[in-house]
């Protein structure tokens, strides 16, 4: 069911003019998603997460729509900032409830289930229930153990805390060898559950990297590596910026490639 919620009913958005172009010291190298939605969890005042698929559009409209009792289809301007969809929710808690309790009875009720399979490394790892207490993993066999006594939802939580840790692991080790090899130092380096960029570098506040790049193969996560330690040289994606990365990381198109056409599916886990 549609419900249609125009700007003038929540916040005066005719004083919200798009925002100008300014030159940021910090960029951001974003993910290679133009259709896909953008998924954040909002949690309502009574603590219950909800689910949001955001896209943005060319209108003055914001859209929704209920895709289960816990999850929505949000369309939003192309140009609402952060801030902006952040007080437009809070100020709007009654309507997304109300569209949640429409939600179709079949959906609300539909049991979560996990892909077949995911990626690790760059490689194909089938998801067995498994007389066990905690996930496994068997790189041989390439396939992950998960407990058969926990549902769907536990196992999934379960399955990312696991390639969470594995990230943690690998992924900045990784990162200050390269930083060391480079001699380019962040202020500081961790992992971010982000699901709108791989990596993000900023002065202060040092080097982000998403964790989910524990599933993308070994060139991948060191292109993402040196593209965003390349930003401490040069804030921006100037020439000189890609002739560095590609100074130091040779194979950086074919990294590109490969997270345009499988990015995605690094996000099977949410």
């Amino acid at each position: 069911m549609f419900n249609r919620c125009r700007f003038d009913n929540s916040i005066n958005l005719k004083r919200i003019r798009q925002p100008e172009n300014k030159k940021y010291p910090a960029p951001v190298f974003r993910l290679p998603l133009p259709t896909q939605p953008m998924i954040q969890i909002h949690t309502l005042a009574n603590h219950a997460p909800v689910a949001l698929h955001i896209k943005r559009n060319t209108q003055r409209n914001i859209i929704i729509r209920a895709r289960d009792a816990s999850s929505l289809n949000l369309s939003i301007p192309k140009w609402f900032s952060p801030a902006q969809l952040q007080n437009w929710l809070r100020d709007n808690e009654a309507t997304l409830i109300r569209i949640l309790q429409q939600a179709p009875a079949a959906l609300a009720g539909q049991p979560e289930t996990l892909p077949p399979s995911i990626l690790f490394t760059g490689e194909p790892y089938a998801l067995r229930p498994a007389p066990v207490a905690q996930i496994e993993r068997c790189d041989r066999q390439r396939l992950f153990r998960l407990p058969q006594q926990s549902n769907p939802a536990e196992q999934r939580d379960l399955l990312r805390q696991h390639l969470f840790q594995a990230a943690d692991a690998t992924l900045l080790p990784k990162f200050a060898a390269h930083s060391q090899r480079l001699q380019l130092i962040p202020a500081a380096i961790s992992l971010t559950y982000a699901k709108t960029f791989w990596g993000v570098c900023r002065a202060r506040t040092g080097i982000k990297l998403n964790w989910r790049l524990i599933c993308a193969p070994a060139s991948v996560q060191d292109y993402v590596c040196i593209h965003e330690l390349c930003h401490l040289r040069h804030p921006n994606h100037s020439r000189a910026f890609w002739q560095l990365v590609r100074q130091h990381h040779p194979q950086s198109p074919a990294a590109q490639a490969w997270l345009k056409q499988h990015g995605k599916t690094l996000f099977s886990l949410g």
